[in-house]
């Protein structure tokens, strides 16, 4: 058996989980994130690994796999940080930020908190989620990738992330009657 038949029956019996940003084929891994500086300074230390302009992704060969494992949360919260679509994916990312949070029965517990998190964070929004709620940001992000359970049932991560979400509901309507008494203060001072 040759290396790369070794390697092929690896990923056969412990499969990367389920990534709209990476995908295994036959040829390589594919990484569908464009091109940041941060990215390559990750990936230089995979041997061969290449940057296909013309198709916008990354090929790692598959003698990279483990490493791309390894480092498999911060490539999607980088891509992700990108709103690069990919080209075929599992899961497909979320609208950014800025639109309503997406609810309703048939979406899974990773996803209503997926949501929730970008409509509070935005772009950087696994870190940024990760401190808010005191969890750790590994953890958190192989729980949503699939790769790895908490330490508590997905239910209270849910209730913690509504808890946080009236806590910015309320300082932002705090802030928006602050914002509002100095603009009247302003216009009855004729500034």
């Amino acid at each position: 058996m040759t290396e790369e038949d070794s390697i092929r029956a690896a990923l056969a019996a412990h499969p990367f989980p389920p990534n709209p940003w990476v995908q295994v084929t036959d040829e390589g891994i594919i990484i569908k994130a464009g091109y940041t500086d941060t990215l390559h300074r990750m990936l230089r230390w995979v041997p061969k690994v290449r940057w296909i302009p013309e198709r916008r992704h990354w090929h790692v060969p598959l003698a990279g796999a483990e490493l791309i494992r390894s480092v498999l949360p911060e490539i999607s919260r980088l891509a992700e940080a990108t709103y690069e679509e990919p080209t075929a994916a599992a899961d497909p990312p979320q609208p950014p930020a800025t639109t309503p949070v997406q609810a309703g029965a048939d979406l899974s517990e990773r996803d209503l908190f997926r949501n929730s998190a970008r409509f509070l964070f935005g772009t950087d929004w696994q870190r940024d989620t990760a401190r808010a709620l005191g969890r750790d940001e590994a953890a958190l992000a192989c729980w949503l990738a699939g790769d790895g359970t908490l330490e508590d049932d997905p239910a209270i991560l849910l209730d913690e992330m509504l808890g946080l979400m009236h806590r910015r509901a309320a300082a932002i309507v705090a802030a928006a009657g602050r914002l509002s008494q100095a603009i009247e203060e302003r216009k009855a001072d004729g500034r």
